[in-house]
């Protein structure tokens, strides 16, 4: 019995604020949640399919790469795509993992899957997408860990690994697309502090970037006493 299937590294991607969203294009009577999604997953297209095979159901987007020695360009890809959703008003998350995949027409049986929508579910939380430590133990057992750290491409936080989207070219664009996506949020945002939380983790992260350019303002209300009206 074959049980030495090939190893894949697997994104699980999930599309934050899904049903807010939808109730709000069904109030409004309108498809623009829809179109915000069509625009922002044509992104998928662009890329190699020999290499990198894809698939969206729902809020949830699953992307696998073949390739072992192509991970630094699946974290750009990843990158590439979170920036595109980010441009049409959406925040993801997910978990990036690597480990045995097979597919066969309509039959997925993933070990790699199964570990990125764990991570995705558990460690994820905020807008970001998260990498397993394992992974970066597997770059650092084969020397190749300083190509890594060049590409400026992985943050770490509190032990976590995820993909860094900012560099010194996006910067401003990053910060007036979050900007724009919490002024579109901020009515809802009032008294749900779990999906608030998301926007705050965002906005730190932008400004604690080392490309951050402090002259532009901070858009969330930071923390203050008690005032009279």
């Amino acid at each position: 019995m074959r049980t030495n299937l090939p190893y894949v590294y697997a994104a699980i991607l999930d599309v934050l604020g899904y049903r807010q969203r939808l109730e709000e294009d069904r109030n409004k009577a309108s498809l623009d949640f829809k179109d915000e999604l069509h625009r922002a997953l044509q992104s998928l297209n662009t890329f190699n399919e020999a290499t990198y095979s894809y698939q969206a159901i729902s809020d949830t987007i699953i992307l696998t790469c073949s390739d072992r020695d192509n991970f630094i360009e699946f974290l750009q890809v990843l990158k590439e795509i979170m920036i595109a959703f980010l441009k049409e008003n959406l925040f993801i998350r997910g978990g990036v993992a690597y480990s045995q995949h097979f597919k066969s027409g309509q039959i997925t049986y993933s070990h790699a899957i199964a570990k990125a929508h764990e991570i995705e579910s558990n460690m994820a939380l905020y807008p970001r997408i998260v990498v397993d430590h394992n992974i970066i133990e597997m770059f650092k057992s084969s020397n190749d860990i300083s190509d890594l750290i060049n590409s400026n491409l992985v943050c770490i936080l509190n032990s976590a690994y995820f993909i860094n989207i900012l560099d010194e070219y996006n910067w401003r664009e990053v910060y007036l697309c979050a900007r724009k996506l919490y002024e579109h949020d901020k009515e809802f945002l009032l008294k749900h502090e779990v999906e608030f939380s998301k926007h705050d983790w965002f906005e730190n992260y932008i400004f604690t970037s080392p490309y951050a350019d402090q002259s532009f303002d901070r858009y969330i209300p930071q923390i203050r006493l008690l005032e009279s009206d």
